[in-house]
């Protein structure tokens, strides 16, 4: 399958197809694990995945169910729907999407003020423009640095929004760890940062960053269900650019 990788293992014929799982979808298995345990564990993530869906699906209709149909009580009823899940992402660090039945993706008012946050700050920050191209390999070694700093922080946070990363903060860690890149820094972290999928968001009177995910403020899921490729890594993962 796309974004496996195996490796022969116990019980394997060196000559024949390997059996064991040592990668996938970026999350590495050390030790690898074999088909049959995989398979066990996709099966049973299967059937709990499904449950949530269809829970899911029954909460939301109920709370829509539940919205007054007077505008103005709708207005009030969106602004404690926004307080109580603001609440509970500073408490848990936990997010949710809720979505209406059909085609089209909508937002609740949390998820619309936090979106639109990363892109006026974006925009203010001057962050849309000047990234650095893919294929400069200055890049890669930019984004790395600035990834391990955020999982360093990760080993002592509780959640990702505890995790507490600014601009400033990853200046002075890239300069000091990329000197050779000093003088391009200033101009290319925030737009390159920014086109690789990390967002701008605003806590405790100041402006952070981090790489999209679950639990990241800004974070529009309903545009992409799956965290930020760092966030399946670890700190000592050899890493490649």
């Amino acid at each position: 399958m796309t974004g496996w990788e195996y490796i022969h293992g116990e019980g394997d014929d060196p000559l024949g197809a390997p059996t064991y799982v040592k990668k996938a979808y970026g999350v590495k298995f050390d030790p690898p694990v074999s088909q049959a345990e995989m398979g066990k564990m996709i099966g049973t993530l299967g059937a709990s995945v499904r449950q949530y869906v269809e829970e899911t699906i029954a909460a939301n209709k109920k709370l829509k169910n539940a919205m007054p149909k007077d505008e103005s009580h709708r207005a009030l009823a969106r602004k404690l729907l926004n307080e109580i899940m603001k609440q509970h992402q500073e408490e848990t660090g936990e997010s949710f999407i809720i979505l209406k039945g059909g085609s089209q993706k909508t937002q609740t008012p949390k998820e619309e003020v936090t979106v639109s946050e990363h892109k006026s700050l974006a925009e203010k920050y001057g962050a849309e423009r000047g990234a650095m191209n893919e294929q400069d390999l200055n890049r890669g070694f930019l984004v790395r640095c600035c990834e391990n700093y955020v999982l360093a922080l990760e080993q002592k946070a509780d959640s990702r929004i505890q995790i507490r990363v600014t601009l400033r903060d990853l200046l002075e860690h890239a300069t000091k760890e990329l000197p050779f890149m000093a003088d391009m820094l200033s101009k290319a972290l925030l737009p390159t940062l920014v086109s690789d999928g990390w967002v701008l968001f605003n806590q405790d009177g100041e402006t952070r960053i981090l790489p999209y995910g679950k639990g990241v403020p800004s974070y529009d899921a309903s545009e992409c269900s799956a965290d930020h490729p760092m966030w399946s890594r670890n700190l000592d993962d050899q890493w490649v650019v």
